[in-house]
């Protein structure tokens, strides 16, 4: 758990505070970014961009509020700038298509890992897969995702719904038996 006194430091540039932090909430801010992003260096890249977002903010933290919930937050909007920067996402986040949303059945199966679960939602689009990290696992609103990826609501509950189509799919290819019991 990082201190007060930690933080603190950090604001003052200590490099030992700073290495304290980066150790620390390294392994949170790394799972986080592979949510969003599949390749490893880019991964590393923004994780670099966000460490360094964070040390040059570390002086607006006010103790309010956790200190790896607010770093949490600058390492998904480092991500989600990154995202929004690169050439192959361009055309995805600019989709303004709105289509009805289907029902969805949320159980799990007991078996399943959350490496293969983590696996099979890798393998979703990639608007899709950003939109349902957000709202799924980030606890993002549908508006603060629109408003963050600069598109319509509509377009950010499509993409939960079409991930979650996706997210079955695959289900439904690896686990045969979810199919006869689900349909």
């Amino acid at each position: 758990m990082i201190t007060e006194k930690v933080i603190k430091a950090c604001a003052k540039q200590d490099k030992n505070a700073q290495k304290a932090i980066y150790e620390t909430c390294y392994p949170l801010m790394l799972a986080i970014l592979r949510r969003y992003i599949r390749d490893e260096e880019e991964v590393l890249d923004v994780l670099n961009q966000g460490y360094m977002k964070i040390f040059n903010k570390i002086d607006q933290y006010h103790f309010e509020n956790s200190f790896e919930g607010w770093c949490k937050r600058i390492i998904i909007n480092t991500a989600l700038d990154h995202l929004r920067s690169s050439k192959r996402y361009k055309d995805v986040f600019s989709f303004d298509a709105i289509m009805p949303s289907h029902k969805v059945y949320n159980d799990g199966l007991s078996n399943l890992s959350v490496d293969e679960l983590m696996e099979i939602i890798d393998g979703i689009s990639p608007i899709s897969k950003t939109v349902f990290n957000l709202f799924a696992i980030d606890g993002f609103s549908h508006k603060e995702i629109a408003d963050q990826l600069n598109i319509s609501i509509g377009t950010s509950k499509w993409h939960l719904s079409s991930a979650r189509k996706q997210i079955q799919s695959r289900l439904k290819e690896a686990y045969p038996d979810l199919a006869m019991m689900y349909g």
